[in-house]
């Protein structure tokens, strides 16, 4: 373990310190890293580098740290490994069997994967085409309301002192819509305002509590006031920002939306008839071995070589 610890300075300099290189070069058994007798070649980080999907796969190697834990991983289990072999452990009738199953395991994932990939898609901008005319009211732009507030919590105060403070500050709001800010710097005691001076962006949206959504999303016109509303944090006054009402989007705004869902819903059911069809073949069981599986591992279980 102690040389591993070693390394790390190594690798860590290596990846912070070496210049951008637009494509990395050399063959599959290029070694990338070495380690006593076993090294991490360009496959190994290939075959890992396929685990990570396709869509992440830039982002979790542009990531220095990530590379240095992945190599030092690789390098302590290939020294496992080693250390496996070296004892027959490979040999063993029972670590053959699991050494089949995991190929088995990442051989079927790896077929699905080239399954999913080589299905071959119609065009669907027909069907697109219907969908959003058959259900254009998924497709609307929400309202979307901004507003301020003071909160008046409860965690400190009783609640008749909480609701007697929030109704005299909803008396001054009314009363001077233009002194909401002054307003929330003297009495909120919500500890996110240093950074949002009482500002909630999408506020009657399910982000928020549903009393503060309804209420927030009841607000017609900017410096409206809202009633005292109470929700699990306390009592709240709001004012109305900003409100834009629901927009309808265009058959061209959403056809790549509509099209990639019905991209993966045809995948997925091509993956579901393929798996269908293999799992529905005539199966032949050995019904009593598999009626004695469920005590076979509970006798496991309680035997000296199980415990």
């Amino acid at each position: 373990m102690s040389s591993l610890r070693v390394c790390l300075p190594v690798i860590a300099s290596l990846l912070f310190s070496a210049p951008c290189i637009a494509q990395t070069t050399g063959a599959p058994s290029t070694v990338v890293v070495k380690q006593g007798d076993v090294s991490v070649t360009l496959a190994d980080v290939d075959a890992f580098a396929k685990s990570v999907p396709a869509k992440d796969r830039r982002g979790f190697f542009d990531n220095p740290n990530r590379i240095e834990s992945l190599l030092t991983n690789l390098l302590l289990q290939k020294q496992l490994a080693a250390e496996a072999r070296a004892a027959g452990i490979d040999k063993s009738p029972a670590t053959q069997s699991q050494i089949e199953l995991a190929i088995d395991t990442e051989l079927a994932k790896i077929r699905m994967q080239q399954f999913r990939t080589d299905v071959k898609v119609p065009n669907l901008d027909e069907l697109a085409r219907e969908e959003y005319i058959a259900h254009k009211e998924k497709y609307l732009l929400p309202v979307t309301v901004t507003v301020k507030h003071v909160l008046i919590s409860t965690k400190e105060r009783s609640d008749e002192e909480a609701k007697a403070l929030a109704d005299k500050v909803a008396v001054e709001a009314k009363a001077n819509p233009a002194g909401f800010d002054a307003l929330v710097e003297k009495y909120s005691d919500d500890p996110s305002k240093a950074d949002n001076h009482g500002v909630i962006v999408d506020a009657a949206s399910g982000k928020y509590a549903p009393e503060f959504a309804q209420a927030s999303g009841e607000l017609m016109k900017p410096n409206e006031i809202s009633p005292v509303v109470k929700t699990g944090f306390g009592y709240h006054v709001i004012e109305l920002v900003k409100r834009e009402e629901a927009k309808k989007r265009s058959f061209e705004e959403v056809k790549g939306e509509i099209a990639a869902r019905l991209r993966s819903e045809f995948v997925d059911k091509q993956v579901k008839g393929h798996t269908d069809a293999l799992r529905n073949q005539p199966m032949d069981a050995n019904e009593a071995l598999v009626a004695s599986l469920r005590q076979r591992y509970a006798d496991e279980a309680t035997s000296p070589a199980g415990k």
